[in-house]
């Protein structure tokens, strides 16, 4: 609990400022109170110690980057991290050769390209900013430094998959490959997202990932391990070893339940969702997408998170949207109360882990050392329960 009291508190603090917009919503307040939840989410993240666990392979490799007053001797095709990313250090490295300086920079890009993107698309950003951190935004945030750009990239592109302008849209998409090249999955998803498929086409193929699901059944296990032999034969071992490591978790989970329910309301609502935006398709196509991803790449628990996450954002705007759903007011503030609930529980579950533990630049922070002696010891308490 301990552990998690910082995240917990930043939610409570983002539901607050949410209900206090509802009940006050005019546009001084709303001002006032978009740039108050900014500052906290850049104080709060941007002024991050070591915490969660990619800080462990970036933090080398940042300190190990040359700057832009030393010859840079390191070929491009010798850089660890794609171009984009590695001219950001660079760039960073040569201002104030800081690591806590740089994730704040990074901190900074991601909360620009996210309030661009939700700015023209919801009144209440608190609100969401709550939906965010539930769903993806706190991995996004800590752990994900180059996938977190290239994702908020992509969905600042949705404006131009609406318009029909490609240009635009594939630029984009290379722009956020610059940061992390999953970036490029995107691109046939300019012709995939703003097809409005039959409802009943969808919840069929919804009910085929989630047997799948429940059931095991080995799809790609089963296709990659006959490929490779046919290819590769003596890649298959190598490839069998990693899929009995990286498998799926436990099928039953609260995990599970949450998004079979978000499945079941998305189709039981997709008229409404469709029709409540200029862009409401391409909103349930995209939170269709991240379902189908999830449940369709289970046998493998990092795949499917990883790839499933280019899609997270669907989420956000999802249940922002469901609200508008629900007639009376009463069924608005139940669901609202929720939502709520359910984000606290969430994020308990996601920062109760001790890597979770939160300090700020503001009160001080561990050392490198003192984090990685104890992200070492947590490890090795895994592997010996």
């Amino acid at each position: 609990m301990v552990t998690a009291l910082p995240y917990l508190l930043l939610v409570v603090i983002y539901g607050l400022l949410a209900v206090y917009q509802y009940t006050k919503d005019d546009e001084k307040t709303r001002f006032y109170v978009n740039v108050f939840s900014v500052g906290v989410f850049l104080l709060f993240f941007g002024l991050r110690g070591f915490i969660f666990y990619d800080w462990v392979n970036y933090y080398p490799t940042f300190q190990a980057t040359p700057d832009l007053k030393t010859q840079l001797t390191i070929p491009l095709l010798k850089w660890e991290a794609e171009y984009g990313f590695t001219l950001l250090m660079i760039f960073c490295r040569s201002i104030y050769p800081n690591w806590h300086f740089f994730v704040f920079v990074c901190t900074l890009i991601n909360v620009i390209l996210l309030l661009n993107f939700l700015k023209s698309r919801v009144e209440n950003i608190p609100f969401v900013l709550v939906l965010f951190l539930c769903f993806g935004g706190l991995e996004l945030s800590t752990d994900l430094m180059r996938n977190s750009i290239a994702i908020l990239v992509f969905i600042n592109s949705i404006t131009f998959i609406q318009q029909r302008k490609p240009l635009p849209f594939v630029f984009l998409c290379l722009l956020g490959a610059l940061f992390h090249l999953s970036a490029l999955f995107y691109l046939p998803f300019y012709l995939i997202l703003r097809i409005r498929y039959n409802k009943w086409l969808l919840i069929a193929i919804f009910i085929v990932v989630n047997a799948i699901y429940l059931l095991h059944i080995p799809v790609f296990k089963t296709l990659i391990s006959l490929v490779a032999s046919l290819i590769v034969p003596s890649a298959q071992l190598w490839i069998e070893e990693y899929m009995e490591f990286d498998v799926g978790g436990s099928v039953l989970s609260i995990g599970y339940l949450e998004r079979l329910i978000s499945g079941i309301l998305l189709f039981c609502y997709i008229n409404k969702l469709r029709e409540c935006r200029e862009e409401g398709n391409i909103f349930v196509n995209s939170m269709a997408m991240y379902l189908f991803l999830y449940l369709l790449l289970s046998e493998f628990r990092t795949i499917s998170v990883r790839v499933s996450m280019l899609f997270v954002f669907g989420y956000w705007i999802f249940w922002y949207d469901m609200l508008k759903c629900f007639y009376y007011r009463s069924n608005r503030l139940l669901f609202a109360s929720f939502i709520g609930i359910y984000s606290l529980l969430k994020v308990y579950g996601i920062c109760s882990n001790p890597l979770a533990s939160y300090d700020n630049l503001l009160f001080g922070i561990k050392s490198y050392t003192e984090r990685i002696v104890l992200f070492r010891r947590h490890f090795d308490d895994v592997k010996n329960k």
